[in-house]
Formats: C-alpha cells, sequence, structure tokens
C-alpha cells in the first residue's frame, strides 16, 4: 500500500537534519554495500582479493550507460544494484536497479519535479545515495522528498519535506549498526578535490565494494570492476 503525507517542517531546512525510519531491522553483511561509505559506514571494506588494476577492457565484468551525469554511489545487496538517477527528459527523478551480476536493467522507479533548484551542475539532481536494509530502498529525492521501495520497485511510502535549497544539494543516508535510516542535509560548504576517470569518463562518486566485485559509477556508465563470472 503506498502512503502519501505531505507536510511543511521548518525544522528539515536546518544545515543538518535528520529523519529515522524505525522500523528497519534487518542485519547488514560483509557481502552487502547497504549505503554511502559502506556497512558502518567507515568508507572501509573488509574484502580481500579485489582487482587493484583496471581499465576500459580489463577486469571489467560489465559497464551499463547512464542517461545523465551523477555522483550518488551505488549501493549493493544480494542479486541487486541500485543507483539513484536523474533523468533530465521529463524531470524525473529516480532509482534504478540492476542485476549484480549481468548489468541487466530490472527496474526504474521514481518521481517528477520541474522546479529548479539551487545546486551547480557539476551536482546534478539525485546527489544522495540510497539506502537499503535488504528489504526496502529509500531514496532522498531532494525537493521531490524521500521515498522507499520494495526490491520490485514497488513504491511503499513517502514523505514530503519541502523546498530544498542549497548550493551543494542535499546529501546523505547512512545506516547504523541497527539498520536506523537517517536522511542529513549536507553545509554549509564543499569544495571538489579530485575528480577520478576511467575511459576518460569523470567519476565524482564514492565506490561501492561487494563480494570480491568493485563498482563504479562516473558521468556516463555504472561499472562492475572484477572476476567474470560464468
Amino acid at each position: 500500500m503506498t502512503e502519501r503525507c505531505g507536510y511543511k517542517a521548518t525544522t528539515w531546512r536546518c544545515c543538518a537534519v535528520s529523519w529515522l525510519w524505525c522500523a528497519l531491522t534487518a542485519s547488514l553483511s560483509a557481502a552487502n554495500w547497504p549505503a554511502w561509505r559502506g556497512p558502518d559506514g567507515s568508507g572501509l571494506a573488509k574484502e580481500k582479493n579485489l582487482p587493484l588494476h583496471w581499465s576500459t577492457n580489463e577486469n571489467v565484468s560489465w559497464r551499463v550507460p547512464l542517461p545523465n551525469p551523477g555522483n550518488s554511489t551505488p549501493i549493493v545487496w544480494g542479486g541487486q544494484v541500485f543507483v539513484t538517477q536523474a533523468i533530465a527528459a521529463g524531470s524525473r527523478r529516480t532509482v534504478i536497479c540492476f542485476d549484480r551480476r549481468t548489468g541487466k536493467l530490472l527496474w526504474q522507479s521514481g518521481a517528477t519535479w520541474t522546479e529548479k533548484e539551487q545546486t551547480p551542475n557539476q551536482n546534478p539532481a539525485c546527489t544522495p545515495s540510497p539506502a537499503t536494509d535488504g528489504r526496502r530502498v529509500i531514496a532522498w529525492f531532494g525537493s521531490a522528498g524521500v521515498y522507499c521501495y520494495d526490491f520490485d520497485g514497488r513504491e511503499l511510502w513517502r514523505r514530503d519535506l519541502g523546498r530544498q535549497m542549497h548550493q551543494w544539494g542535499y546529501h546523505l543516508y547512512v545506516p547504523n549498526r541497527n539498520a536506523d535510516v537517517f536522511v542529513m542535509k549536507a553545509g554549509p560548504r564543499f569544495d571538489l578535490l579530485a575528480v577520478n576517470s576511467i575511459g576518460g569518463e569523470p567519476m565524482n562518486a564514492s565506490l561501492a565494494v561487494s563480494d570480491g566485485d568493485i563498482f563504479l559509477r562516473t558521468d556516463k556508465s555504472l561499472w562492475c570492476i572484477g572476476a567474470r563470472r560464468p
């Protein structure tokens, strides 16, 4: 059942705010990368025997094109990879789900927001990475609100947090050790320190690590780096 709730709360417009969803109870596995900076929020992976070198034709399991640039980190749970994606055509803000073994598109769900937000070109909409507890995927689409989907892409609920106006946009989700989910707005300033690239494609997003694979999101593609599986 889809739950809709619209309200305005000025507390959500502070520089550091949080939304706590208390019902997420699934345990976090080392093989999963459920949010930005990984299972415990440290950005450290306990995986071993990961690829140390890669290029467009070395240690690439698959690569899928993305419709527009973005800075969000892909997340991984079991056999699925999720990434938030803004789509200029139609002013869409979406979650896209891929098969982690093949890169096949499984589903795409989202919302429409046509009004302009205060954000620079190098930081497009859908910057916040999604988060999952293994049953639900939560994404913050800025002024369009917070959306929760099941693993088949069906909307479970949404929340209106009001207009979001910040130069570097709204920011992150972090599940803690109890699998609770928080939403926070970044501020007051961020500086671009470095840009990675693969195949000439700029990459501002953090990587994700899961079960021997490294997942990279560039401005043009989602990459799976690792040993090819049969």
